[in-house]
């Protein structure tokens, strides 16, 4: 394959200051600059000069809290990824600008308006990663008091995009499925007055896990984000994936799969070492157990950390399902482990996604080897801290990557499908 195109796809997921919960407190982060202009220019600059296909941002829909009380040591900046995207879309050409967008909270005629607004001021960078929200209190925040059941959300999702499709299409001139437009979620009388967006519409990116979430992927997916702790555990998604894009008579190759992966790299593997280390002792006893709070959606502050878990008590006020809490904490309740030991476990999990810490070389070695054994199409990077790391990665591991073939040198077209191999919509 040629060098300009290379065979590995690169992301930056850039939600928040980093994938490690005390990250934001490292020397080397800059927590306080996620909320200026000039931090998300500078970035969206170095990931374009860095030829990576796109920038992705998160989104979240619900409070930061567990049962009420807000944290005071977790990093908690969520700002809105449309205004995020665009901002750094006016100091870029090239790199792909990727908006998480929940189809359970949102209706289809705005978001298919705000993908085309998107898609039109980056001239055709615009990407969807299509989330269908499943934290419990999300739906508190649009007057409704239950979370839609699973398979529930996701036959809304599909309904959502169908429609969406239907209002993009009918901008580039395509008859009107006027079926498309009423169904059991929607009913819709007609279309949007604007003009075609550059691409047709929005990649569409998507992150589903179970059974309802991957047969959602295969149908609609171009790129998905996805764990994959391993290589064989990256290999069995994809193949699974693809497996089922054939078999709905779609060409595999038309998604990426793009797996996260955190990083830690260093001058020499020790060095590496050492910082992953420290950016783990800096989520001390308090952040942990605030961490843990937040994720089971309890307040296990009131206890005393040092003391094991009141079982009972939580998962009759959890706000998570209480069977999934009392399975995740069973363990430490039958062992006798203090709260905050457990605490400290869990925040130093990698939550599914790979963790890879060492030496700009061995990182490149890691890449290759993943692509070269078909886990992955390229990786969704989630740095340890921002922005330093990332920096790291940019400045070092880039050009090993160019050297051996794998990054383009150069953007081959404009778009965001150009980036991802796709070719224009039929």
């Amino acid at each position: 394959m040629s060098r300009a195109n290379g065979r590995l796809h690169l992301w930056a997921f850039l939600q928040g200051i980093g994938f490690f919960p005390g990250g934001w407190r490292h020397a080397a982060a800059t927590p306080e600059a996620v909320f200026d202009r000039a931090y998300y220019e500078r970035i969206g600059r170095m990931v374009e000069k860095a030829r990576f296909d796109a920038i992705v941002f998160g989104d979240q829909l619900q409070g930061r809290d567990a049962a009420g009380r807000t944290p005071g040591r977790l990093a908690i900046p969520t700002l809105d990824p449309f205004t995020l995207l665009s901002a750094m879309a006016g100091v870029t050409e090239h790199v792909g600008l990727v908006a998480t967008v929940s189809t359970t909270y949102n209706e289809p005629a705005e978001v298919a308006a705000k993908f085309a607004t998107l898609d039109y001021v980056s001239q055709g960078r615009a990407g969807w990663n299509i989330v269908t929200t499943a934290h419990p209190n999300s739906p508190l925040n649009f007057g409704e008091t239950e979370l839609l059941e699973k398979s529930q959300r996701y036959k809304r999702a599909a309904a959502f995009v169908e429609a969406a499709e239907v209002f993009w299409g009918s901008a580039c001139g395509k008859k009107i499925d006027r079926a498309a437009l009423k169904s059991d979620w929607f009913e819709i009388d007609d279309t949007l007055d604007f003009v075609a967006p550059p691409q047709g519409r929005p990649v569409l990116v998507q992150a589903g896990q179970s059974g309802d979430g991957r047969d959602f992927a295969a149908r609609t997916a171009e790129a998905i984000f996805c764990p994959a702790p391993t290589m064989e555990a990256g290999k069995a998604y994809r193949d699974d994936m693809r497996a089922r894009a054939s078999a709905l008579g779609r060409d595999p190759d038309g998604i990426k799969i793009m797996p996260g992966l955190a990083l830690v790299i260093g001058g020499t593997e020790a060095e590496a070492k050492a910082r992953h280390a420290e950016v783990l002792e800096l989520a001390d006893d308090v952040l942990a157990v605030e961490y843990l709070s937040e994720s089971i959606g309890y307040d296990l502050t009131q206890h005393p950390i040092d003391k094991p878990f009141p079982i009972e008590e939580i998962v009759a006020r959890c706000e998570f399902p209480a069977e999934g809490v009392r399975a995740q904490l069973m363990p430490a309740v039958e062992a006798g482990t203090a709260i905050k030991d457990f605490c400290q476990a869990y925040a130093r999990k990698p939550r599914g996604h790979g963790i890879f810490v060492g030496t700009p070389e061995q990182m490149a070695d890691h890449m290759e080897t993943w692509i070269d054994a078909g886990a992955c199409d390229g990786f969704t990077l989630q740095p340890g801290f921002m922005p330093f790391e990332l920096e790291v990665f940019c400045d070092e591991v880039v050009p090993l990557l160019q050297q051996r073939d794998l990054l383009r040198t150069d953007y081959q077209g404009p778009m965001l499908r150009d980036h991802l191999g796709l070719g224009p919509l039929a």
